[in-house]
């Protein structure tokens, strides 16, 4: 099901609006096939153009960034995203195959709200996304000084 194709009284009954940024069709499948049944609405784009054009009729309650080929391009997206005052409260989840606490510190840092490792067990997925969407974004207390760098173990949640 696709949030173009939804009534406004099936988006009342939901879950919330996720809207899935996936460079590969199949995972970008999979990924709206599992929210979908979770009881989410599920817009997707699998381009930066395509994102820009689904952002014009739908109105996310979260997004998903699964960017595979580069997670810098993923970086940029997440960057470009929270740089927008449309999004600027919306939970954002990044997903990578990199487990590299460098990467996770750089999502973190560009406002990723949760920061996820593929494979992913998909119940964690929907369970993440639906806490974000009913508590929203939380803000970020930093305990690291200015003369360190902040190392993702360095970002506690405040509340």
């Amino acid at each position: 099901m696709n949030i173009s194709e939804h009534s406004h009284s099936d988006r009342s009954t939901s879950r919330g609006c996720v809207l899935i940024v996936d460079d590969n069709d199949r995972v970008r499948q999979m990924l709206t096939l599992a929210l979908e049944t979770a009881g989410f609405n599920v817009a997707t784009a699998g381009t930066p153009q395509q994102v820009q054009r689904r952002l014009v009729d739908t109105r996310p309650d979260a997004l998903v960034l699964n960017l595979q080929h580069s997670g810098s391009d993923g970086l940029a997206m997440l960057r470009g995203m929270r740089a927008r005052q449309d999004l600027s409260t919306v939970p954002i989840v990044f997903l990578t195959g990199s487990d590299s606490d460098d990467l996770r510190g750089q999502a973190i840092r560009a406002g990723a709200d949760w920061f996820g490792l593929r494979p992913l067990p998909m119940a964690e997925l929907k369970k993440h996304i639906g806490q974000l969407i009913r508590h929203g974004r939380r803000p970020l207390k930093l305990i690291a000084t200015s003369a360190q760098p902040i190392r993702p173990r360095d970002l506690k949640p405040t509340g």
